[in-house]
């Protein structure tokens, strides 16, 4: 008869089903709970040193975080443009592409207002206006000249070049324009007329001269 005493193991009375997470039982110690694990349906009945062996846990590194994309490179502060390239000075301009220049001027000769003879007034490169209020190029202090008496324009005509072109504005007493004989002369009056050089003007009682370079 064998003296071994050893109380022999109880072998654990598990039902051939997989158990549910609702039949597991439940250790209560003292500081969790613990469930028992699950044994996989094949290996019940069998040894421990029998049962695969679950692989142990293995420390990993983490993955290094991404590298973030790269900042754009600084922009310089918003600033003056910078001007526009010179032209080179090696180029010479042609004669024929340079415009000619036009100098005309009205000269008082003649008029109730003394302190005005000899006054020189340059025409406008448009157009210049003459009368007797402030607000006209040209004003001319005499009772007979219209407020807006005349104007004169500068014209191109083909094939004559520049022309300066005076226009009565509806005056009252007229504009008369002629040579230094005849341009008090009724027939001298004028409504529109491409002056001349050494041309006279008669506007109301002033008389004015005109003079182109």
């Amino acid at each position: 008869m064998s003296e071994d005493r050893t109380t022999p193991m109880r072998k654990p009375d598990w039902a051939r089903g997989e158990t549910g997470p609702d039949q597991q039982e439940t250790v209560f110690s003292d500081q969790e709970f613990v469930t028992p694990p699950t044994i996989p349906l094949g290996d019940q009945g069998k040894a421990a040193w029998e049962r695969p062996q679950a692989p142990g846990f293995v420390r990993t590194t983490p993955a290094a975080e991404p590298t973030p994309p790269p900042f754009p490179a600084p922009q310089p502060p918003p600033g003056p443009k910078a001007p526009p390239a010179a032209a080179p000075q090696d180029q010479t301009m042609l004669i024929s592409e340079r415009p000619t220049p036009v100098f005309a001027w009205l000269v008082v000769v003649d008029g109730p207002d003394r302190g005005s003879i000899g006054t020189v007034h340059t025409l406008r490169p448009d157009t210049t206006t003459l009368g007797r209020v402030a607000g006209n190029h040209i004003v001319i202090r005499d009772d007979t000249c219209s407020a807006q008496h005349a104007r004169i324009r500068i014209e191109t005509k083909e094939g004559q070049g520049t022309v300066f072109a005076l226009y009565d504005m509806g005056s009252r007493n007229g504009t008369f324009i002629g040579n230094k004989e005849t341009y008090r002369n009724e027939e001298s009056r004028k409504y529109r007329h491409e002056l001349q050089d050494g041309d006279y003007l008669l506007i109301g009682e002033t008389t004015l001269v005109f003079k182109k370079l």
